[in-house]
């Protein structure tokens, strides 16, 4: 061991810059696995990170990336059948496809995309430490002034607030590791460097995801701003305001330039955005409101404070990730002390700050960030550009030479005990007031132990001061000691390792190093403390969510594309489509490179959408799923294949627990009429065949182009459809009345609208029908009744 460590130090001594470099970037890797490894994630357990919209969405898009360069079949990333009822690929390419990372699916087999997924986002968090780093060491002295913080704030920036609550959006992540480089382009072009590198970097960044893309060039002109402020001059303010106003206005003509590079892709890009996200949602309106309470982002500044919580974190407005650990929070504020920074600068800074603030508190200037829109879940996704201002704050206030008075550490330390009482007095669902119940039963049984390390450190510590500075810092011996016994009397009753107590506890820490700068000892506890900090909140953020199982996601991936694969290689027609009672998720056409119906992604063209939902199914918040077909949709859709997942029991699931089961997410009873062949089955699958779909087109009466549907008239629809294509009256469905309506604990309370008689109690309306003959029949429910969705359920026969 000591060998090793021998070898490690000479490595340090001898390559100190590369050494810095590996730490910046090992260190939230290592960190991130550990944190892995306990929550239980694949390889580590069966946990997949493929959680929310990464196995709903993404992970479906870059199988259809690896289908495409695979079979050199790049018209897939152009137009595709797997997109709903098909449409052009321009906004998945933009938003999911286009960075470098997504290499790595390209090159594993379908069989592994679970482990690709892990790769993926581990190596990410590697690159976005190394980018911080390179950051700091290029243009703020890493190497030289305190260069062991270097991978200190590296990886507080990889490990920051968003980062690890919104790790299951990985497409994110490319514009978190390339902000650093960019900037670094930018403060050399604007200390007179060449523009070159600056261009090319931020049209990088654009192509390879745009939306992240938008914000930071919306950074940019701040930042621009604020690094340009010195050259403001109070004595020479006119001929200053002209130099400050060229080099503003010769960024900002760069920086057209970067965005005009990236026109090839944008302009398509705009088009699609117009016609799906675009036109979804109210417009964007000036108010003075507040969206959320202040005083609520305190909140966000605890360990493990990420709101995980349905509905707040889906519907929001919920509160903006900004967390970076202590170190860099509290350091932040004494900016204003460091000597060798311009006043201007300083102002700046204040400036630029309270914009943020005015971003996440109201809505118009936060819809600014996402595009004009409130963003679908994933609220304040600018956090980490906070993050990131933060911590370059932060770490030029570390390595200047400052020293805190008594004022502002009293002011401090009375600040930061104010704020964590104000958090503890809320009920946040996601703080707890108390620490972990098996920490403190093995408090309980260990008392002893614990006490005995707790008088150990307070002697250890009086001992150091005393060496240090002798008799005359005795009020710093007894500070000491009593905050040592104050925190064992908390630890052992459950009280000091609360996420509000232990983020206290790193604020005061804080605070103390930087009442004694120099002090060595501090400077690797505070080293040390951060690390673990940074490595409880990630845990607590990412351990709050349900994730799927990554054997099952294998198991649901191999075992449907053999069916699937089954089907395309012995189809009788050119076109069809594919069906299903079942899904892993809505892309999974995309996924396994069928064309089915349903879809899901931010560039789903609205008018999709409706068309679904006119025909009385599933099109809405950029979604279709066919869950409602019938003798008409099949035949104008074109389904030919309809896959079956067949019923199974508890001891077969129990048997095979890596097997991936689907319950049936639609009840449709005539699909052996309709789809009288079956052409495939195995021992969980059958696929039933259509003889009367149509193919990609065919052709109808002229009058088929005027039909206006109505919302939420699906049967008026289709029966318009079938007489426009026919060109006669007949009726396609036939209203059925009930034979008798009986109502508990219900009133009628005008036309078809009941109340319940007492609220305390659930209410039944109860339709009886008897059918008359072996057609299908159909219940209509008004599309409202989705704004009662976990109020409202809808029971056939009990």
């Amino acid at each position: 061991m000591k060998e090793i460590r021998k070898k490690i130090i000479n490595f340090y001594e001898g390559k100190p810059k590369l050494a810095i470099y590996l730490a910046s970037a090992g260190l939230p890797m290592l960190l991130i696995g550990i944190v892995w490894a306990i929550i239980g994630f694949y390889p580590f357990g069966s946990k997949s990170v493929m959680a929310v919209d990464f196995g709903q969405q993404y992970i479906s898009f870059f199988g259809l990336l690896k289908n495409a360069v695979s079979n050199w079949d790049f018209s897939l990333l152009e137009y595709s059948f797997t997109k709903s009822i098909g449409g052009e690929m321009t906004g998945i390419l933009a938003y999911y496809l286009l960075s470098p990372i997504n290499l790595i699916y390209i090159l594993v087999p379908f069989s592994h995309f679970h482990l690709a997924a892990v790769l993926t986002i581990w190596i990410r968090y590697g690159l976005i430490g190394l980018s911080f780093a390179h950051l700091l060491i290029q243009r703020y002295d890493g190497l030289t002034k305190k260069a062991g913080m270097v991978p200190i704030f590296a990886t507080a920036y990889a490990l920051s607030g968003m980062m690890v609550s919104y790790q299951m959006n990985p497409i994110f992540f490319d514009a978190m590791y390339m902000l650093p480089l960019v900037i670094i382009a930018l403060e050399e072009v604007m200390d007179g460097g060449k523009a070159f590198k600056y261009i090319l970097l931020l049209a990088a960044t654009i192509i390879m995801q745009f939306y992240m893309g938008y914000m930071i060039c919306i950074f940019i002109a701040l930042y621009t701003l604020f690094y340009a402020s010195p050259i403001l001059k109070k004595d020479d303010i006119s001929d200053s305001f002209k130099s400050y106003s060229r080099l503003v206005f010769r960024i900002l003509g760069y920086s057209l330039l970067a965005v005009g590079i990236t026109a090839f892709l944008l302009l398509p890009l705009g088009v699609n955005l117009s016609q799906s996200k675009g036109d979804v949602g109210s417009g964007i309106s000036f108010s003075w409101g507040l969206q959320l309470n202040p005083l609520d982002i305190l909140s966000k500044l605890i360990v493990g404070g990420f709101d995980a919580e349905r509905p707040s974190w889906a519907a929001g407005p919920s509160l903006p990730n900004i967390y970076v650990g202590g170190l860099g929070l509290i350091s932040v504020f004494f900016y204003y002390k460091v000597p060798s920074i311009s006043k201007n600068k300083k102002i700046a800074a204040l400036i630029l700050s309270l914009i943020f603030f005015v971003s996440i508190v109201n809505e118009f200037v936060s819809k600014l960030w996402h595009m004009g829109q409130n963003p679908a879940g994933f609220f304040h996704r600018f956090s980490w550009i906070i993050s990131f201002f933060i911590l370059v704050i932060a770490f030029q206030v570390l390595t200047a030479v400052i020293k805190l008075n008594k004022k502002e550490i009293t002011v401090s330390a009375i600040v930061a005990v104010m704020s964590g009482i104000y958090v503890y007095s809320q009920d946040y669902t996601f703080i707890s007031k108390m620490q972990p119940v098996t920490l403190t039963e093995w408090l309980g049984s260990h008392q002893g132990l614990t006490i005995l390390a707790f008088l150990g450190a307070i002697g250890t510590g009086i001992f150091i001061i005393w060496k240090k500075f002798g008799p005359k810092r005795i009020p710093y011996s007894l500070v000491y000691a009593g905050s040592l016994l104050l925190a064992l009397f908390l630890f052992l009753n459950g009280y000091l390792v609360t996420q509000v107590s232990f983020t206290l506890l790193i604020w005061l820490l804080v605070i103390s190093y930087l009442a004694f700068p120099q002090s060595k000892i501090l400077m690797k506890i505070i080293m040390c403390v951060t690390l673990l900090e940074l490595s409880v909140n990630a845990y607590l953020s990412q351990s709050k969510f349900a994730y799927p199982d990554a054997y099952k996601f294998q198991d649901a991936t191999l075992s449907v594309k053999r069916v699937t694969d089954a089907i395309q290689e012995s189809s009788d027609t050119a076109f069809y489509r594919i069906a299903s009672n079942f899904n892993y998720s809505k892309t999974t056409p995309s996924l396994l490179n069928y064309p089915g119906l349903s879809t899901f992604s931010s560039s789903l063209e609205r008018t999709t959408m409706d068309h679904f939902a006119y025909l009385g199914d599933v099109g809405v918040n950029a979604a279709t799923n066919y869950v409602n077909g019938t003798p008409l949709t099949d035949a104008l859709y074109g389904v030919r294949y309809y896959m079956v997942a067949k019923p199974y029991t508890t001891e077969e699931s129990n048997a095979h627990p890596h097997r991936m089961y689907f319950n049936p997410n639609t009840s449709r009873t005539d699909i052996e009429t309709l789809f009288p062949e079956r052409v495939y089955e195995d021992e969980r699958y059958i696929v039933y065949k259509n003889p009367n779909s149509y193919s990609i087109a065919f052709a109808t009466d002229r009058s088929i182009q005027n039909i206006k549907f109505g919302r939420n008239n699906p049967i008026d629809n289709m029966s318009a459809i079938l007489r426009s294509m026919s060109g006669t009256e007949d009726q396609y469905f036939s209203k059925f009345g009930f034979t008798a309506i009986e109502l508990d604990n219900m009133v009628e309370a005008g036309e078809s609208i009941y109340k319940r008689i007492d609220s305390s109690k659930p209410g039944i309306i109860r339709y009886k029908v008897i059918p008359k003959s072996s057609f299908t029949y159909y219940f209509l429910t008004p599309d409202k009744m989705g704004e009662f969705r976990g109020k409202v359920s809808i029971l056939l026969n009990n």
